[in-house]
């Protein structure tokens, strides 16, 4: 008796195998058509169906097989070094894909996703001869104010250099300041030429090409040196920070007086950094200068930090994440803990808000705005001591409605809310995306008040300027419930 019950569970289960679905395909790159061995593939189910994401490398030939797929729709999604992300169904490499429905009916989905690298850039750096320039470094920025680093690159023997990677997108390119054999200086040059960044030529990349041609022609003047004494009780670095990277010019420790002497740094701003990590003997300190000459006698030394005092107004947040702002590009994102304190400088700041609220603002306490706000974080010039105000609100926004084509719900149909400055409409300070669920239903929440558009579409194009032409525009206050059907905008 107890082996005729064991066969009907097993006999069970293997139909519930059956029933369950398989999702095969292969992924290979758009210009070769090889294979793309080990990419990451991600099953991600859209709201309303009840199963988990499901997350596989594809095999050596590029191949991969998910198992035990429950009915419900689904979103497809690759991901590999060196190339942009893609989506099953996609119109246009870089677009969103389309969701499929799993069903009993169709129990096997097979899908071929095309892969398309990231773009890149090449070219060189010349002398007053035209002649290349080996092992110089070469400095990609972004376009978009405030231009920040993104990366370093180095000429070879000939002086040309690749960037490779890089998001479609809009970018600025410098050569960076140095002495040649002769110890004749040069100033870090922008593309086309000039040492300012009003005369920069941006360079426009689209996705999968390679910009040729990117020649700097480095331009002749005066390198600069700064010198001083660097002090401090605990152990410390003195770091100098340009546009163009950092370096460490000077330690010290146990109260002793370090000299320093800083050369070859281009004129322009320059930061001056302060910072000693020993646990309990945190210190640091900050200071902007405008390098237009020879300077000697700067003085700097690394007080004490204390960990920093924060108000919450409204509720307790869930975490408080940071991110320091050089001179060089932006720092990694960390989570403030309140026993740890933040080195002075200039740091971007935001908030985890709970349900049913959102982040209002943060700001230095007795400060009544923060210096800037770019994409939701705060950004503010914080001392030895931080204090902080962060207001939540529990009267948060909502945004809902269906997405519809020739008049029937649209699911996994691609959502994007903008909130915008209509002052200034070419400044988008955050952009949301969200999938309509089966029923073309889509949601946004936790929206603070403000200005807002949103679109459907499976083909959009987060740098086209002209993209949220066809949007809907709207206003939220407190707590406003807004809806706003939409229609899937065709290509």
């Amino acid at each position: 008796m107890r082996l005729y019950a064991a066969f009907f569970v097993a006999l069970a289960l293997h139909a519930t195998v059956i029933q369950a679905a398989v999702i095969q395909g292969v992924v290979l790159d758009e210009e070769t058509g090889n294979p793309l061995a080990r990419t990451q593939v991600t099953l991600t189910p859209l709201p309303g169906t009840q199963a988990g994401t499901v997350s596989i490398r594809a095999g050596e030939r590029g191949g991969f097989t998910i198992l035990s797929v429950r009915p419900g729709w689904y979103v497809l999604k690759t991901s590999r070094r060196g190339y942009a992300d893609a989506e099953a169904g996609q119109l246009r490499p870089g677009r969103p894909g389309m969701a499929f429905e799993v069903t009993v009916a169709a129990p096997s989905n097979f899908f071929q996703i095309r892969m398309r690298h990231l773009a890149a850039m090449t070219g060189s750096v010349l002398d007053d001869n035209s002649v290349g320039i080996p092992d110089w470094p070469v400095h990609i920025y972004t376009s978009k104010k405030p231009v920040r680093r993104l990366m370093e690159v180095r000429t070879d023997d000939r002086g040309n250099f690749r960037a490779g990677g890089l998001d479609p997108g809009t970018y600025i390119v410098r050569s960076g300041a140095g002495a040649l054999e002769d110890d004749s200086p040069l100033l870090a040059t922008y593309y086309k030429y000039g040492t300012a960044l009003e005369t920069a030529e941006p360079v426009r990349l689209r996705l999968g090409e390679t910009i040729p041609d990117i020649t700097i022609r480095t331009a002749k003047g005066k390198l600069l040196t700064l010198s001083g004494t660097f002090s401090s009780v605990p152990p410390a670095r003195l770091i100098l920070i340009t546009d163009t990277g950092r370096r460490q010019i000077a330690a010290t420790g146990g109260g002793r007086i370090a000299p320093f002497e800083a050369s070859g740094i281009p004129p322009g701003p320059v930061e001056l950094v302060a910072e000693g990590d020993t646990p309990g003997q945190e210190c640091g300190s900050y200071a902007k200068v405008l390098a237009d000459k020879d300077t000697a006698g700067i003085r700097i030394g690394c007080p004490l930090l204390y960990p920093p005092t924060i108000s919450w107004v409204g509720t307790q947040g869930k975490a408080i994440l940071a991110r320091r702002v050089d001179l060089d590009g932006t720092g990694p994102i960390r989570t403030l803990r309140t026993d740890q304190p933040l080195p002075p400088g200039f740091w971007e700041l935001t908030a985890l808000a709970p349900p049913q609220f959102y982040l209002a603002t943060i700001q230095p306490q007795f400060e009544r705005e923060p210096t800037t706000r770019n994409d939701g974080w705060f950004g503010m010039l914080l001392g030895n001591q931080t204090r902080l105000q962060i207001i939540l609100s529990n009267r948060p926004g909502t945004v809902s409605g269906v997405v519809t084509a020739q008049g029937r719900p649209v699911a996994g149909a691609s959502v994007y809310l903008e909130s915008f400055n209509p002052n200034l409409p070419e400044k988008r300070l955050q952009l949301f995306s969200v999938r309509s669920d089966p029923s073309g239903t889509y949601s946004f929440t936790q929206l603070s008040p403000g200005r807002y558009r949103v679109l459907s579409s499976f083909d959009f194009d987060p740098e086209d300027p002209f993209v949220m032409e066809k949007a809907e525009t709207f206003t939220i206050r407190e707590g406003d419930t807004v809806t706003k059907d939409l229609t899937l905008l065709l290509p």
